[in-house]
């Protein structure tokens, strides 16, 4: 068996025990709703479908690295299937501005909301993406610092991540407002929330999504 074809059955593989209850849980989502046992009210996120993939937000840390590689990189590199980790769901809020009062105020509703989903919290990672075309001020970085600890910080270029978004059917103005996105574990960005929609809202769609996927 050649090194390529052994990879090619790796890849095939872990996209089957992975990627499959994942993508079962977002159409058992749309079920759910289409069924009515959950509300398809304005005020729940909008599903991005099919979805992008985590390289479209283009996430990267202060020296300019990618923060998130995609899954297929992802599985490339891996010395054997055993080594796989299941990584968390991510709520990542992507802000185009300066982080002010109702920012700050709509990260510690995030917060509350992570710790309100109990033995699931592990099951979750947040992430504040700043897209402002400018660095966090310094007193902006040392109160996430303090107030969030377990909140991970990274930066997008916001016409890149529009663009790519776009791709996907998702529009989404940067420069007019902030928006919470819902990434899955094999790194679908797969939901998004505007400023008008509440921290409960996106709890319910979370629990829905934790309860029906085996992942994360």
């Amino acid at each position: 068996m050649t090194p390529e074809l052994k990879n090619k059955l790796k890849l095939t593989f872990l996209l089957l025990i992975t990627a499959l209850p994942v993508t079962l849980a977002t159409l058992s989502f749309n079920s759910a709703i289409d069924s009515g046992a959950i509300s398809a009210t304005s005020n729940k996120g909008t599903l991005i479908y099919p979805p992008a993939d985590i390289s479209a937000l283009a996430m990267q840390d202060t020296d300019n690295n990618p923060v998130f590689k995609s899954f297929e990189e992802v599985i490339a590199a891996l010395p054997n299937d055993e080594e796989y980790e299941i990584q968390p769901w991510l709520m990542v809020y992507v802000n185009g501005k300066q982080c002010d009062e109702s920012c700050d105020e709509r990260i510690h509703y995030l917060q509350q909301l992570h710790i309100a989903l109990g033995k699931n919290i592990q099951r979750v990672r947040r992430y504040y993406l700043n897209v402002s075309g400018n660095p966090l001020s310094a007193d902006t970085a040392e109160h996430f610092r303090v107030e969030y600890p377990s909140m991970g910080v990274a930066q997008s270029d916001q016409d890149v991540i529009t663009a790519n978004l776009a791709e996907a059917g998702a529009m989404l103005d940067f420069s007019q407002q902030s928006y919470v996105i819902l990434v899955d574990p094999v790194g679908n960005v797969m939901m998004y929330y505007t400023e008008e929609q509440e921290a409960e809202d996106i709890m319910a769609d979370l629990e829905t999504l934790l309860k029906y996927s085996s992942l994360g």
